[in-house]
């Protein structure tokens, strides 16, 4: 009997219907909010629910940016464009990405991304160390000259929970956990250009946030926000444009910087690649069942 929820199943199957529809809508012109509006079309018409904010990663912007209400970003002619998503079914996670060029001085960057992405889940199996995993992706990024970003990993999830505890980094690392029967994961190689530093630091903007302490400040605007997003999506990340209209735009951002600073609520930095070089990002999410190694996405 397999060990995989039939959820976890669903979910990746409407991600993998939602990626391929995603690949072929970014183009240049395309708006952001665009993107992330038919994100959550597509997979509300497949009876999922989003697992966390889309994320727009242009060139250095690699990860945690949601565009929000109001921003006329496009995608331009020399962008590489990365999507990331996922899909929830009764809190069970599907995350997935996508990275899109026109330009094809990153062509072989995507494919380099790719190809790390096809060599990690070649080698991923049970009792495998994430590290062995890690080595891979580093290994199949250097053999096309690119480099790996170092202190960005995969992950395993978990029922309401995106990053469930055990890392799958983008190199070698010793000392890492091993793969066990039941495990769902997601591989997600990030790949920039030889020449780059090679890892990510906190950007400005602060656009995704997470209910992580269920604790009563006795603020009925503080506890009902909580209190709100807790039901909806226990810990799963949220995007203030989300509830924009039902709080108020210019009201919002002041409840949950309090939430934040009370540790109720955590935030994501958007996240950058140090040296300004762009990144691509690959993801599928997998799991380990009865039957060895299934891609769910």
């Amino acid at each position: 009997m397999t060990l995989v929820p039939e959820e976890y199943r669903k979910s990746g199957r409407i991600t993998s219907q939602v990626k391929a529809v995603v690949r072929s809508a970014v183009k240049p012109g395309v708006g952001f909010l665009e993107i992330c509006d038919l994100v959550k079309t597509e997979v509300e018409s497949r009876g999922g629910s989003l697992a966390f904010p889309t994320g727009i990663g242009v060139n250095e912007m690699t990860a945690h940016y949601a565009p929000q209400n109001g921003d006329s970003s496009t995608v331009r002619e020399g962008d590489l464009v990365k999507v990331d998503f996922g899909v929830h079914i009764d809190g069970y996670v599907t995350d997935t990405s996508v990275s899109v060029t026109f330009n094809p001085e990153y062509n072989l960057l995507l494919e380099a991304t790719e190809r790390s992405l096809e060599a990690a889940v070649a080698t991923a199996r049970r009792e495998q160390r994430t590290s062995e995993i890690g080595r891979e992706i580093h290994r199949e990024a250097a053999r096309f000259g690119f480099k790996t970003i170092e202190n960005l990993t995969g992950h395993t999830v978990d029922r309401w929970v995106v990053h469930a505890g055990k890392s799958i980094p983008n190199l070698y690392m010793p000392g890492m956990q091993s793969l066990k029967k039941g495990d769902v994961f997601a591989i997600e190689p990030f790949l920039t250009l030889g020449s780059a530093a090679g890892y990510v630091v906190d950007g400005d903007s602060k656009t995704i946030f997470s209910i992580v302490a269920r604790k009563k400040t006795g603020i009925p605007e503080l506890d009902g926000f909580a209190d709100r997003v807790w039901a909806e999506r226990k810990t799963l990340p949220f995007t203030p444009s989300w509830y924009a209209e039902e709080y108020g735009s210019g009201k919002l951002p002041g409840i949950i910087d309090r939430l934040v600073a009370k540790r109720i609520a955590k935030a994501y930095p958007a996240l950058v690649e140090a040296s300004g070089c762009p990144v691509a990002q690959f993801e599928h999410t997998m799991a380990l069942d009865d039957g060895g190694l299934t891609v769910l996405t």
